[in-house]
């Protein structure tokens, strides 16, 4: 038998000593300072709603760990948060009925009904109901997770189906062929963006997330197509000069795209979109000039949200604001 083995045997046993050694000294405090009748019905109502409080502490404690998001040893947490929720319920209540029956009370008498009622309703309530909360909260994750899996999978299939689009490579090979007719020496660095590009688009389609600076020079080789095949009729401002933390693959990428599709714009009266960072934001501002839309799905960027909020529980966050576009995507600091 392990050494480990043996310390969790130890304190299991540990425990259910305890557990007898509280039992014994119940009794004996019931023994000695205790009057109850079986035949009483006030005190089977008393014990009642002292066992109803002891579940609601217990619902309390539970959800207060869960609005902190405390995880990890959720139910030993949650049964230690009870304990003095349960003592200030159970002292409260055994003045308010000693002061019915005209009663006085002291912090022997508070000490004595608190042993009793941990003892005789807490540790059996709490425990059963802790353990029905985390049994139900872990099959609600599990099946959390496995319908994120299927959900996450059917968006990588939406990602790399956008990004390798017909009409895209399409463009691409048409602005090839006009450049090998009216400018042959830009061929050669056109190509080789052109392969980057697209070996990015295979290499990261799967992945939940990659290095910020590793999609700013993907970015740098999408704005060069972007440029070849528009010329000055969008002015990016990328101003990133912090490349530090990790960031959903082809996020750049898709809100530069989008600003393309929605917006008019020509040489005369260039679109200009800024691209900075303030603090983990990556913020995508540009005007909004509105252009008429066959249809639109909207799966570009609600499809990165959800990723998001799937993947990190984060926020991506995007808005019209004072007649501009904003787009704020967060920056993941660690992995």
């Amino acid at each position: 038998m392990s050494l480990k083995k043996i310390i969790a045997a130890i304190a299991f046993l540990l425990v259910l000593f305890l557990l007898n050694a509280l039992q014994t000294l119940t009794y004996y405090v019931t023994r000695m300072w205790g009057d109850i009748n079986f035949y009483d019905l006030p005190t089977h109502i008393t014990t009642y709603l002292n066992t109803l409080g002891s579940l609601g502490c217990t619902l309390i404690a539970w959800k207060l760990l869960s609005r902190w998001k405390i995880r990890r040893f959720k139910f030993v947490y949650a049964f230690l948060l009870t304990i003095p929720l349960f003592a200030i319920f159970t002292s409260i209540f055994h003045i308010a009925v000693r002061a019915y029956y005209g009663g006085n009370t002291t912090f022997a008498l508070l000490q004595t009904n608190f042993i009793f009622s941990i003892s005789f309703s807490h540790l059996y309530v709490s425990g059963f109901t802790i353990a029905y909360l985390f049994f139900t909260e872990t099959n609600a994750l599990k099946e959390k997770l496995a319908h994120s899996k299927i959900e996450l999978e059917s968006m990588h299939l939406q990602m790399l189906t956008k990004n390798i689009e017909p009409h895209f490579l399409f463009n691409n090979l048409s602005i090839l062929s006009s450049l090998i007719r009216k400018d042959p020496s830009q061929v050669e660095d056109f190509i080789e963006d052109l392969a980057d590009v697209y070996r990015y688009f295979l290499l990261h389609n799967t992945t939940d997330s990659v290095a910020l600076k590793d999609e700013l020079s993907f970015l740098q080789k999408y704005l060069a197509l972007t440029t070849k095949r528009f010329g000055s009729a969008y002015q990016i401002k990328l101003e990133i000069d912090d490349q530090d933390g990790y960031i959903v693959p082809f996020a750049l990428q898709i809100c530069l795209e989008n600003a393309i599709k929605h917006n008019q714009s020509s040489d005369t009266l260039p679109l200009q979109i800024e691209i900075r960072r303030e603090k983990n934001l990556i913020v995508i501002t540009n005007p909004i000039r509105p252009v008429e839309m066959i249809s639109n799905t909207g799966l570009g960027l609600s499809n990165v949200a959800k990723r998001y909020q799937l993947l990190f529980d984060k926020v991506l966050d995007y808005q019209a604001i004072d007649n501009k576009f904003v787009v704020k995507i967060p920056v993941i600091t660690s992995r």
